[in-house]
């Protein structure tokens, strides 16, 4: 489900697919783009931009490893990487920044320079250090040209292989001579100079031929090697982003637009080069989609033999699709590639007194519920406030009570009295908080999430929420509490982060003591009244990610945060540093994103790894000692690998990861 920013096809062989998404890294197909595994040891980058493929190897690939990010954040993983066996392991070959954006592919194989199976002439657009070529396979690298100005897409002459073309922030500009002279090219074309040309394709068979997308001014078509160019938008609809457009090699009159946030169907495709353009029929020809929604532009990979057949991404809707007429209609071609994120802590999962029921909280696309254990899922429709973002909830238990419940009215400190004569709701009751990445807004559904209704006045950037283990009435949603299971709030006077288990009264919250330092606060009476029972902790707030609670212990708390792992014993805190088995990532760093202990065996304790802003950390650490020391068990995910979210099952121990690369399970030490 994250986003997908470069596709291709290894053109000396088609059943090979590589992508890159923006968050979850590399993966491949072996299969034509049918089914797709992780390929991402080494790969130190959040994402990337763009891929292509060696046109002489298979084995032979190269990214534009990105942050890719919103805000421009540089990292010292950003660059290029290449793979010289087939994804198995990856290098960075040039360190250099990328930044998000729906572009076209930053690489360019000069098919002519292969010796013995690798293609040595190498040309890569940079966001910030200009053209630059490698003439040994992408060992080493020279500068050509075009520093400080952003390179969106580059395309090399298949008839004189010297000849180059490059799209960037500033318009088009080209070469004759492989790069040692680099002139900006005086196009002439309604509005065309004055328009960022993000994606660009030639006609195989007549190079002269060029296409441009140009955002909202669509598709530009030039027939004279890019002197002249004019629109070419018959059948597109105007106003929309034309981000990345493809044709196929072999024959031209094959063509696709991508385009972004639409809500129609896209993207749009033509038989006749370019002269008309149309939109597909269908994104699910076969009805095997998990998600709808809408359309983001998203890079188009086209069968190096077969110009009916192409891959892409519904990226707002969340799939890989694949065309087998040429663009008419899509099928789902996504097995294997996973990537809906449980996002906020162990809270993104909850567990209902049904081992095999549980509903995953995810960032972007919201609840999807399960009855079977996981094998199965089904989204949960929400209301949309600012997104569609859940990013913690709770599920009620079963309980035997026979009081009576009090209203369906929602309130807010202060709401009418219960109506007494209302039967007790049972666990079809769920609890959560929607809305975007900032900020969301309390929601109940007591349906099983058929229908919800949204609390207002509960705004908050929420990372914890839970019912009261032993008095089920009783929910906990940070900065406030309901005692008659939803039905009316009252603002608390402290977030409440932590709940003991074996006693639910006991509730635990996180306070700024000074700039650098804070402290956990402590309440034994759901957060009426607080004390500070334990010492300062030399740890800003801002980098407190997560607390868990010993469940037999309420003195004993572990924390993860950004500037180390903490242990409180009951009297002082312990930071578990590389000595104890807590290896430092590829960054140098010990931050920590989330801490689970297990409920029933609670000498076994997780913590997941994460390094913000600079891209993936090194996984899945373990403790069966009470946190005394530490093993990494990131196993078969590889590393590098960041971890979001770590849930233990209460019945079973199954201990459950979210990531970017998706949820996955592990079974317990025990």
């Amino acid at each position: 489900m994250q986003m997908v920013f470069g596709i291709a096809y290894a053109p000396s062989n088609p059943n090979i697919v590589y992508m890159v998404s923006d968050t979850s890294q590399v993966w491949k197909s072996t299969d034509g783009g049918n089914s797709w595994q992780m390929k991402h040891k080494g790969f130190n980058a959040n994402g990337g931009m763009s891929i292509a493929v060696d046109p002489a190897n298979e084995n032979i690939a190269i990214v534009a490893g990105s942050m890719a990010d919103k805000n421009n954040t540089i990292s010292p993983a950003d660059g290029i990487y290449q793979t010289l066996d087939g994804g198995e392991s990856w290098g960075l070959v040039k360190q250099t920044p990328y930044f998000r954006g729906k572009e076209g592919t930053h690489f360019a194989f000069d098919r002519s320079s292969s010796v013995k199976g690798q293609t040595m002439v190498i040309y890569a657009g940079t966001h910030m250090d200009g053209l630059i070529k490698s003439m040994d396979g992408g060992t080493t690298w020279t500068y050509l040209g075009l520093k400080g100005i952003r390179i969106f897409d580059i395309k090399i002459n298949p008839k004189n292989t010297l000849k180059l073309v490059i799209a960037t922030q500033d318009g088009l500009y080209g070469t004759d001579d492989g790069g040692s002279n680099i002139k900006k090219m005086d196009v002439k074309g309604l509005l065309l100079t004055d328009l960022p040309i993000t994606s660009i394709a030639l006609d195989g068979s007549n190079p002269d031929i060029i296409y441009a997308a140009a955002r909202k001014a669509g598709v530009y078509r030039s027939d004279d090697g890019g002197i002249t160019f004019y629109a070419s938008n018959n059948g597109l609809i105007p106003d929309l982003d034309y981000n990345q457009i493809s044709v196929c090699n072999i024959d031209a009159k094959y063509a696709y637009v991508s385009v972004e946030s639409y809500g129609g169907l896209a993207p749009f495709w033509s038989n006749d080069n370019g002269k008309v353009w149309y939109v597909p029929l269908t994104l699910d020809k076969d009805g095997l989609s998990l998600t709808t929604g809408r359309f983001s532009s998203a890079p188009i990979a086209i069968h190096p033999d077969d110009c009916k057949i192409a891959l892409t991404s519904a990226n707002g809707a969340a799939r890989i699709m694949k065309t087998t007429d040429g663009g008419k209609t899509w099928s789902y071609s996504n097995n294997g590639y996973t990537g809906g994120r449980m996002g906020i802590g162990k809270a993104s999962l909850a567990f209902s007194d049904d081992p095999l029921r549980m509903i995953f909280f995810l960032i972007d696309v919201g609840p999807a519920l399960t009855i079977d254990g996981g094998n199965t899922f089904k989204l949960l429709d929400i209301p949309r406030i600012d997104g569609k973002t859940t990013p913690v909830g709770g599920i009620l238990p079963k309980v035997k009570s026979t009081r009576p419940a009090p209203p369906t009215l929602l309130t807010i400190d202060g709401g009418k009295s219960p109506n007494l004569s209302d039967p007790l709701p049972d666990s079809g009751l769920l609890v959560t908080a929607i809305g975007g990445w900032g900020s969301q807004t309390l929601a109940i559904s007591r349906d099983n999430g058929k229908n919800w209704n949204v609390i207002p006045d509960t705004e908050d950037n929420y990372r914890f929420i839970a019912f009261h283990p032993q008095k089920p009435d009783i929910i906990y949603a940070q900065g406030f509490i309901s005692k008659n299971r939803g039905n009316s709030w009252k603002r608390g006077s402290g977030k409440v982060m932590g709940v003991f288990k074996s006693n639910g009264d006991i509730v635990y919250s996180i306070d700024k003591v000074g700039t650098y330092s804070s402290i956990i606060k402590r309440s034994n009476d759901m957060g009426e009244t607080w004390a500070a029972p334990y010492p300062e902790l030399p740890v800003r707030i801002e980098s407190i990610n997560e607390i868990d609670i010993d469940p037999l212990n309420s003195d004993r708390i572990y924390l993860a945060s950004n500037s180390g792992f903490y242990i409180l014993d009951g009297k002082k805190w312990i930071q578990k540093v590389e000595e104890n088995g807590l290896i430092k990532d590829h960054f140098g760093l010990l931050s920590f994103k989330c801490v689970t202990v297990d409920p029933r065996h609670p000498e076994v304790v997780y913590t997941g790894r994460w390094a913000p802003g600079k891209g993936h950390s090194n996984g899945i650490f373990r403790s069966n000692d009470y946190g005394s020391t530490w093993e990494n068990i990131t196993y078969n995910l590889d590393q590098p690998f960041t971890v979001w979210s770590i849930s233990v099952s209460p019945h079973n121990g199954i201990v459950y990861v979210g990531s970017s690369h998706g949820t996955w399970k592990l079974p317990p030490p025990y």
